[in-house]
C-alpha cells in the first residue's frame, strides 16, 4: 500500500457517536476505488492520530493524507493537528504527510443541512431552488 486517508474526528466516550466517522471513512473509500481510509479521533476514542499512522506505516504506507473532520477552524485544526503531524514527521521521516483542509463552510454541506431540514420540515420554509 502506497498511500492511506485518515478521517481525524473529535471522538466521543459515546461508542455509537464514534461509530459515524467509522462509516463515513468506509464510504470515503469506496469513492477512493477502495484506497483504504480510517478513522482516528483526537480524544476519547481509539485509534487516536499516532496509533492510525503506526499502523498504516506498519501497512506499508509511504503518504499518508491527514482530513480533519471539523466545520470551524479551531484550535484543534490550527494548532493541536499541526502539531502533531510535526512529531509525526519525524518519527516517520520516510512517509510524507499531507494535511488536507477542514470540512468549513461549503455550500455542499449546507446543501445537505436544507435536505435535513426539508426531511422533518417539507416545505415549511421554503421550496428547494431548481438550481438545488
Amino acid at each position: 500500500m502506497e498511500s492511506k486517508v485518515i478521517l481525524l474526528g473529535h471522538g466521543s466516550r459515546i461508542p455509537e457517536a464514534n461509530e459515524h466517522l467509522q462509516k463515513l471513512a468506509s464510504q470515503v473509500g469506496e469513492l477512493l476505488g477502495g484506497l483504504p481510509v480510517d478513522a482516528c479521533y483526537m480524544m476519547r476514542a481509539r485509534p487516536d492520530l499516532a496509533e492510525g499512522v503506526a499502523r498504516a506505516v506498519e501497512e506499508g504506507a509511504k503518504r499518508i493524507v491527514v482530513v480533519p473532520m471539523f466545520f470551524c477552524n479551531g484550535l484543534h485544526v490550527q494548532r493541536d493537528i499541526p502539531e502533531q503531524i510535526e512529531k509525526l514527521r519525524a518519527t516517520y521521516p520516510q512517509v510524507e504527510f499531507i494535511y488536507a483542509a477542514n470540512l468549513g463552510a461549503d455550500r455542499r454541506i449546507a446543501e445537505i443541512i436544507v435536505e435535513r431540514i426539508q426531511e422533518v420540515a417539507p416545505g415549511e420554509f421554503f421550496t428547494r431552488p431548481s438550481s438545488y
